[in-house]
């Protein structure tokens, strides 16, 4: 497909956005107004005018549904060599990569939903919690591990923050760090542990971050206003000192 076809049928706005190849780049826009169209046609274009090949770009997004959609349009587009994935499945792709080399031993267990643990971990601590109280806990544990807050600081984080706990704070920061005890002893991992694993590797590891930044030079970040301070841990480790980032 030729580059300037690529272009045909974007608006002035949406062709903007697709021309400007280099990074770095924010697209601001409304619900409906082509944003996903727009930052394709980007990559799309990019790819086929020469500035980048289809495998050294990373298109991250939230949700594995957008990824696929992402990766389907890029297809169509002439571009279908680009890596379009979650945060999560492209962290977890490289700790599953690197895993034998840095660390060794058995790999953790992924746990899909915190519910059971967070369950074991509340008995563990003698507190009786119903299903929406576990579920609601669980957040909370989650909410703290991607604004990256321990156990012992969580108390301090929900006054700083404003927040209205669930439960009491002092219960729920004990839950918290039962939790973390017994995924270490079970060897599982949540998905921000997975997410900070792989900023560990990347950060105390350099010729794995040498390899990776080697490996993705051009990253797009779809719903951008929704990435956690976690996941801008994740990019930022990916991004080293570039910046051709959108």
């Amino acid at each position: 497909m030729l580059a300037e076809s690529v272009l045909e049928g974007l608006d002035p706005e949406q062709r903007a956005v697709a021309e400007t190849v280099k990074g770095p780049v924010c697209v601001l826009a409304g619900a409906g107004t082509g944003k996903t169209r727009a930052i394709t046609h980007r990559i799309a274009y990019a790819t086929l005018t020469g500035v980048v090949t289809p495998q050294r770009v990373l298109a991250v997004t939230f949700t594995t549904r957008a990824a696929g959609e992402l990766r389907s349009r890029l297809r169509m587009l002439g571009a279908p060599g680009v890596q379009a994935r979650t945060f999560h499945a492209a962290a977890l792709r490289q700790l599953t990569y690197f895993w034998p080399r840095v660390v060794g031993g058995e790999p953790p267990k992924i746990i899909e939903s915190k519910a059971g643990l967070v369950a074991d971990a509340a008995r563990a601590c003698r507190l009786s919690l119903g299903r929406t109280e576990l579920r609601d806990v669980a957040s909370e544990i989650e909410w703290a591990k991607v604004t990256q807050n321990r156990p012992e600081d969580y108390a301090a984080a929900v006054a700083k923050a404003g927040r209205r706990p669930p439960a009491d704070v002092v219960d729920i920061a004990r839950v918290y760090a039962m939790y973390e005890q017994l995924r270490r002893e079970r060897n599982l991992l949540d998905f921000e542990g997975m997410l900070e694993l792989t900023v560990a590797v990347l950060t105390e590891h350099r010729e794995v971050a040498n390899q990776v930044r080697d490996q993705y030079r051009y990253f797009v970040v779809d719903e951008y206003q929704d990435v956690n301070p976690l996941q801008k841990l994740l990019l930022d480790a990916w991004l080293g000192d570039r910046d051709d980032l959108c």
